[in-house]
């Protein structure tokens, strides 16, 4: 009797022990693939009810005024860092890798992107109430960004280019203060307004320029969300025309280098051109931009 009670003890430990064993097994790249995809439907269902929310709001006010919207804008980007999005990678390799710099801060090349022009276009619609919504889209032209890396001395030469390009749809909400009207007969009705939509960004092929050798590192483009924050006023130039003049912070998330095939090459020849397998870096896009529209009633 007391050798089938150690039996059945045995045979419930083993039960045990294989049911663990599958709680904290290494996860497969299979099963890492499928979280993945559940996190970009549900990233994609966030934004569904957002937009949803937003559609909600305009019907609510199918008695308002449409109106078309184009402009220009003048923007600026905050610094940005370029970083590995994992720096211990080895293949493909990461092009920073883990360690400090000569500014005592990890391996990265920090700058800046010249400012640059965009152009948006917009279709709106005016309540009868303070609430306006706009679905927009954004195009930029080509910013250069110029920086350096932080391998060598400060004093050594280790410059950073490539250049930028984004496109962006955008669906915004703003709310009109009617009751702060100023500027007499030219009424001009402060606002403020957020949104969010989905930004394409385009890095062409970086080079890295150092003492003997440049470095160049492939581009790509990257489709991330969105969001902004807006600030302004409006003039009313006639019954149907309006002046728009407004500052609007812009996040446009990340912005990543390409994974593939980056190549050094020594300038003066002493060796062949060296082949790398590249892993992504990112750096963060945000940045504030001065914007004058006109908007026409249809």
């Amino acid at each position: 009797m007391d050798d089938q009670r150690i039996k059945n003890a045995r045979i419930w430990l083993r039960l045990i022990q294989e049911r663990f064993q599958v709680v904290i097994r290494p996860r497969s790249p299979d099963v890492v693939m499928g979280l993945k995809r559940k996190k970009k439907v549900l990233n994609r269902v966030f934004t569904f009810v957002l937009f949803s929310s937003s559609v909600c709001i305009t019907s609510s006010a199918i008695a308002g005024d449409f109106y078309l919207r184009g402009g220009v804008a003048h923007e600026r980007f905050e610094d940005t860092v370029f970083m590995d999005t994992y720096c211990p990678t080895g293949t493909p390799a990461a092009l920073y890798g883990c360690g400090t710099g000569s500014d005592a801060l990890p391996y990265s090349s920090k700058g800046g992107f010249d400012p640059f022009q965009s152009v948006e276009i917009g279709l709106g619609l005016s309540t009868l109430g303070n609430i306006r919504v706009e679905f927009l889209l954004d195009y930029q032209t080509t910013a250069v960004f110029n920086g350096n890396t932080n391998f060598l001395a400060a004093e050594s030469q280790q410059s950073v280019m490539a250049e930028l390009s984004t496109v962006s749809t955008s669906f915004v909400s703003y709310v009109d203060f009617h009751g702060l009207s100023f500027l007499g007969k030219w009424k001009t009705v402060p606002y403020i307004g957020a949104g969010f939509g989905f930004s394409r960004n385009r890095i062409e092929t970086t080079t890295m320029t150092f003492p003997v050798t440049t470095t160049t590192v492939p581009g790509a483009s990257e489709t991330s969300l969105t969001w902004l924050v807006s600030l302004g006023a409006t003039t009313e130039l006639n019954t149907r025309t309006r002046l728009d003049w407004s500052v609007r912070y812009v996040d446009r998330s990340k912005l990543r280098t390409g994974l593939g095939e980056g190549v050094v090459t020594w300038r003066n020849g002493a060796r062949s051109p060296l082949s790398l397998n590249l892993a992504r870096t990112e750096a963060k896009l945000r940045g504030f931009s001065l914007r004058l529209s006109l908007q026409y009633s249809l």
